[in-house]
C-alpha cells in the first residue's frame, strides 16, 4: 500500500473517532448536571470554632435542643449527626442552624431558630423555608413596611419594600384608598396620577398572621416656569455700568427652590436629592452656577445694553 493511502485511511478513522466523542459528550454533560450537589461541612479542619460558632452553653442546649425535640419526620433528623450554631444572629432575630452527619460530614439540615423560641424554620434548597414549629406573631414584630419615597413628583413611581428577617416567604398586598391620587401596578409599584394625598394599607402575611400597616403618601404636581427670570435690581445695575449677578428664579429651572450652590431641579423629591443626581442632570437643567445664582454678561457703561 502506498505512503498516500495509508495516511488517508488514517485520517479517516481519526476523523470518525473524533466524531463518535463529540456525540457522546452532551450525555456525559447533561449527567453532571443532573447529579445532585452534596454538602459538607466546611469547618471540619477550622481551628477556634468557638470564635465563629456557639459549640455549648445555655443558648446552644436551647436552640439544638428545639430541634432535637421536634420529630425527625419534620426535620429531617436521623441518626448520628451534629450542629453548628453561627454566632451571628440573622437580622437581629435567628439563629442559623446546621446539621451534618457524624461520619461523613455530609448537610442533613439547615434551619432559623428565632431567639425567643417563637418560631423555627426548615431552609430548603430551591424552595421556599418552612415553618416547622411555633407561629410567626412575634415575627411579625420585626417586620418593617417601607414606602419610599414618601413624596412622589408625578411623572415618577414610587416603591414599597418589605423587611423581614432572614429567607422568610411572606405575601404582601397594597391598596391605595383613593386611586385618582395613585394606584398599585402588579410589581408593587405606586403610580401617582393627580396632586394630592392618599393612605395605602399594606397587608403582610407570614404563616397565618396578618398584619395591617397605613401609610401616608403625597403626590406632588409639576411647577410650571414663569416669564422673565431678571430681576429689576439687575436692569437697575446694568444702568449704571456694572457688572451684575441676576437670581434665577426657581420657576425657570423647573424646580421650587434657588439656595447655596445646589439646585433643586425638581426631577427628584426633596428627600432623595443627592450630589450624584446633580451631576446625571447636569447637562439638561443646569448653568454656570454660584451661591445658587447664574452670571450675565458685563454691560459697558453708557452702551445701549443687550
Amino acid at each position: 500500500m502506498k505512503k498516500w493511502q495509508i495516511l488517508l485511511t488514517s485520517l479517516c478513522f481519526t476523523v470518525t473517532a473524533m466524531t463518535a466523542l463529540a456525540a457522546e459528550a452532551p450525555a456525559a454533560g447533561s449527567t453532571e448536571k443532573t447529579a445532585a450537589i452534596v454538602l459538607t461541612d466546611p469547618t471540619v479542619n477550622v481551628k477556634n470554632l468557638n470564635d465563629f460558632y456557639i459549640l455549648k452553653g445555655s443558648t446552644y442546649d436551647k436552640v439544638t435542643g428545639l430541634l432535637q425535640n421536634l420529630p425527625s419526620q419534620t426535620t429531617g433528623l436521623v441518626g448520628s449527626y451534629y450542629f453548628r450554631v453561627d454566632k451571628n444572629l440573622v437580622g437581629d432575630y435567628f439563629y442559623h442552624v446546621k446539621a451534618y452527619d457524624t461520619a461523613s460530614h455530609v448537610l442533613m439540615g439547615n434551619y432559623f431558630v428565632a431567639k425567643d423560641e417563637s418560631c423555627a424554620w426548615k431552609l430548603q434548597a430551591g424552595d421556599d423555608a418552612a415553618l416547622i414549629y411555633g407561629n410567626t406573631e412575634k415575627l411579625m414584630d420585626k417586620v418593617e413596611v417601607v414606602v419610599y419615597p414618601k413624596k412622589i413628583p408625578l411623572g415618577s413611581y414610587g416603591i414599597i419594600r418589605v423587611h423581614v428577617p432572614g429567607m422568610i416567604p411572606y405575601d404582601v398586598k397594597a391598596t391605595s384608598l383613593n386611586t385618582k391620587i395613585a394606584d398599585i401596578t402588579e410589581k408593587m409599584n405606586i403610580h401617582p396620577l393627580q396632586a394630592g394625598k392618599t393612605d395605602l394599607v399594606i397587608d403582610v402575611k407570614i404563616g397565618d398572621t396578618v398584619r395591617t400597616v397605613t401609610k401616608t403618601l403625597t403626590i406632588m404636581g409639576v411647577n410650571r416656569p414663569t416669564a422673565d427670570p431678571v430681576s429689576a435690581s439687575a436692569l437697575a445695575g446694568a444702568a449704571a455700568g456694572t457688572t451684575t449677578v441676576a437670581s434665577a428664579s426657581a420657576s425657570v429651572l423647573g424646580g421650587s427652590e434657588v439656595k447655596g450652590g445646589c439646585i433643586y431641579c425638581g426631577v427628584f423629591p426633596r428627600e432623595t436629592i443627592s450630589r450624584h443626581h446633580f451631576a446625571d442632570f447636569w447637562q439638561w437643567h443646569l448653568f454656570a452656577v454660584g451661591n445658587g445664582h447664574r452670571q450675565l454678561p458685563s454691560v459697558a457703561a453708557g452702551s445701549s445694553g443687550r
